[in-house]
């Protein structure tokens, strides 16, 4: 098959905004209220024919760009001028293309017009990331194809080699799995403030929405294998956490794997080693340790690919990845060669990124004979419908067996939805929602997510979005002038 050549020739944003149940820290923030942008795009191709294509995502303040400087509203802003930026190189291209051509075009141009406004790598990122998938999602549903069978065959055009010359003329069913993932285990996030017994609770400080408050409750009734637990640079108080977890876990006595968060929470790399060192060496800790699969961005990004960030990485014996520090298409190519073992995905960063990454990956492994080098799949809180279901259509394609998930923990279910939003989802995805009070919630099964319903034409949902439900972005801006109410 020919990759159908096309151009976009429309586009809209919406913004809704999903209040928390509970207060999420990571990081230097703690998040009570988040905006979710959702991008519409139209597609023309050669000979006429158009299609509707859908990207969604959480504007996260603090996470793309962490200066203290920026408000949460500068980062919201800087995000939505990121898309915008994206958009307007795409509507500029008058000459159809393939989508990959059109993402690879488009993303020089943003990467000149972003730095030039003053926008970082992993938001210039971002605003190509959106543009990418809802072009994806409009090619799928043009040709009835799912995105699985977009990025292994030819229909998006992609040529890896313009990418990084040393993988050759590999192509994408060369190194994707035969057939996406029925089944993605649920790695749940423990954050810096949430409660790991019911002891941890304040005097009537439950969220009393009848869905779990504490670690311990959501162990027994999601039934989770796997655990990320997020540290934050202070010792004495990260080893308190760990050691409560800890001692959590050995009570429940059933094995659950854990990774670490790091969340650029050192600039030195022997701050972080003193931690491990700690983790290591303390009795009431060691089967934690030892259960730790990886850690996570524990270096800020502006040291994290330095030089001396291989004296952190030469001494650890757990394998450390990239997050934040993955903000351009060469960034996993320098960590490996530091010594970074691994890379997250994450939709926001890029879908065509993360597949170039799995390639350098695989590349890496059939020349080493071992399975060194890795992709894990991360979340930054995807919520329903179109950002969590069209990165779990990326997950399941890239065969990562388990995924962080954390947006039905520290948001309701689907309550950022209008009800004929929620209702469409439970239709048409039965198998991941389940009804629940008067909304829905994510259907977790012994600790696993059944993503049967997501091979569907297009990024994975069949349940539309509705635009007109959301505000404008210029209207978003102006209704919240004050960080107060989104976090601190």
């Amino acid at each position: 098959m020919t990759a159908p050549r096309l151009r976009l020739v429309e586009s809209r944003i919406g913004i809704r905004t999903a209040v928390s149940r509970m207060p999420f820290r990571y990081g230097i923030v703690t998040v009570r209220a988040a905006p979710v942008a959702t991008l519409a795009v139209a597609i023309e191709t050669e000979r006429g024919e158009r299609a509707t294509g859908f990207a969604a995502d959480f504007l996260a303040y603090r996470w793309f760009d962490k200066r203290p400087e920026k408000s949460l509203r500068d980062n919201v802003a800087d995000l939505l001028r990121a898309m915008e930026l994206a958009l307007a190189a795409y509507e500029r291209q008058k000459t159809h293309r393939s989508a990959f051509e059109l993402w690879l075009t488009c993303g020089a141009e943003l990467e000149r017009d972003g730095a030039a406004a003053g926008l970082n790598e992993l938001t210039r990122s971002f605003g190509l990331s959106m543009p990418e998938r809802a072009v994806m999602d409009a090619l799928g549903r043009l040709l009835q194809a799912p995105v699985a069978r977009l990025l292994a065959g030819a229909a998006l055009g992609i040529d890896l080699a313009r990418l990084d010359p040393e993988l050759g003329h590999v192509a994408p069913a060369q190194i994707l799995p035969e057939r996406p993932l029925d089944r993605v285990w649920v790695r749940h996030t423990v954050g810096l403030v949430d409660p790991i017994t019911a002891t941890d609770l304040p005097e009537g400080s439950r969220v009393g929405d009848g869905l779990p408050d504490t670690l311990e409750e959501y162990l027994k009734a999601d039934g989770l294998r796997f655990l990320k637990v997020k540290v934050g640079g202070r010792l004495a108080e990260d080893l308190d956490r760990l050691s409560a977890i800890a001692g959590l876990l050995a009570k429940r006595g059933v094995p659950c794997a854990v990774t670490l968060d790091g969340n650029e929470q050192y600039r030195a790399p022997e701050a972080f080693a003193e931690l491990v060192g700690r983790l290591r060496c303390t009795p009431a800790l060691r089967r934690l340790y030892e259960a730790i699969l990886w850690i996570e961005q524990p270096l800020d990004r502006a040291v994290a690919l330095a030089p001396e960030a291989a004296r952190l990485l030469g001494g650890m014996d757990k394998p450390v990845i990239i997050d934040e520090a993955d903000g351009t298409l060469d960034a996993f190519r320098t960590a490996m060669a530091l010594g970074y073992r691994g890379v997250s995905h994450k939709n926001c960063k890029g879908a065509l990124k993360s597949l170039l990454n799995l390639a350098r990956a695989r590349r890496r492994n059939a020349e080493l004979g071992e399975e060194r080098y890795f992709l894990s799949a991360e979340d930054l809180t995807t919520l329903p419908v179109v950002p969590l279901q069209s990165d779990l259509a990326i997950v399941a394609l890239l065969g990562i067996p388990h995924a962080e998930r954390n947006g039905h923990h520290y948001f309701f279910g689907l309550d950022h939805l209008s009800p004929a939003e929620r209702a469409a989802a439970l239709e048409r995805h039965p198998d991941l929602y389940a009804p629940f009070a008067s909304s829905a919630v994510l259907r977790i099964e012994d600790g696993a997510l059944d993503l049967r319903s997501l091979q569907v034409p297009g990024m994975g949902f069949a349940a539309l979005p509705d635009l007109d439900a959301m505000s404008a972005p210029e209207a978003w801006l102006a209704a919240h002038a004050c960080d107060a109410e989104l976090g601190s």
